[in-house]
């Protein structure tokens, strides 16, 4: 079979096709490299081809870097900040809860007598002051009342130092029993010595709530053989009631109601004694009155 013999320009336009594609392809990499300028582009046309391209390649690709970016930075830095903020806030508002619990809890101690769970001295001065104060500003009674446990000297001698504290603890109970609104205030006002604060008070419900507290404390029957009033531990009352006035002292109330714990002493114990509203006794005779009947107890 006779054959037409290969001219030697026969591959000619397959090696110039392959060329081409070799131009295009580096062209192509040149300009995404930015290592071609696009004046100089190798071939003008396709370089203006591949700028379209380019821009609309490199925007979508702008787009959707920057979001992927975004999704990154919110996935691994915002949230677990998030999360610490929000863990560390947690913490910080049980803190503040506890912390406040904790004062709540010092504030009560430090209002409240450590033996008898009422208030102390101090809580009652400061009660005083306030309930005096709004007595004044509405124009309403305040009552005082000033407890003694009879003869309590006798009652520690003959039964010892603990079993004097429980009596001092049963007093106290039974006074909590007798003034059970929310207003009134039952404070250890020094040694055996209690006072029932009641606002909005006058006083004849002031000694009404007395002859309670006798009547709690006899149907509690706290032994007490060796007392000379009775075979159960008693109390002597003094009844105060007085309408504030904004420049009077309040301490005029506690020396009417001091007054009248004397006069209950003085006639016999185990009673009430009630003072005048507007009877006033000096500074000298209120702490002569109050020796007196501290010795007498």
């Amino acid at each position: 079979m006779r054959t037409n013999p290969k001219s030697p320009f026969s591959h000619l336009h397959h090696l110039a096709g392959l060329v081409l594609v070799i131009a295009l392809l580096l062209e192509s990499a040149l300009y995404f490299s930015n290592l071609v300028p696009r004046q100089e582009s190798l071939i003008p046309a396709l370089g203006a081809l591949l700028n379209s391209l380019a821009s609309a390649t490199l925007g979508a690709g702008t787009t959707f870097a920057a979001f992927a970016s975004g999704a990154l930075v919110v996935a691994f830095i915002l949230l677990p900040i998030q999360h610490f903020y929000r863990a560390r806030e947690t913490l910080l508002l049980r803190e503040r809860e506890r912390l406040a619990a904790d004062n709540a809890k010092l504030a009560r101690q430090a209002a409240s007598d450590g033996l008898l769970g009422i208030a102390n001295r101090r809580e009652f001065d400061r009660v005083l002051k306030l309930e005096w104060r709004r007595a004044a500003r509405e124009r309403q009674p305040l009552s005082l009342l000033m407890i003694d446990i009879d003869c309590f000297k006798r009652f520690n001698d003959s039964y010892g130092h603990q079993e004097g504290d429980a009596c001092l603890r049963g007093v106290a109970e039974v006074l909590q029993a007798a003034a059970a609104r929310p207003g009134d205030l039952v404070a250890r006002y020094g040694g055996e010595e209690m006072a029932v604060l009641m606002p909005h008070t006058d006083l004849e419900g002031a000694s009404r709530l007395a002859e309670r507290i006798h009547t709690l404390l006899a149907e509690r029957r706290l032994s007490f053989p060796d007392s000379p009033v009775a075979n159960h531990v008693t109390v002597s009352i003094g009844v105060a009631a007085m309408l504030p006035v904004r420049n009077a002292n309040r301490a005029a109330l506690i020396r009417q109601a001091d007054e009248g714990l004397y006069i209950a002493k003085e006639n016999g114990r185990n009673r009430t004694a009630i003072v005048p509203h507007l009877r006033l006794i000096s500074t000298s005779d209120s702490e002569s009155r109050a020796t007196g009947h501290v010795q007498g107890a």
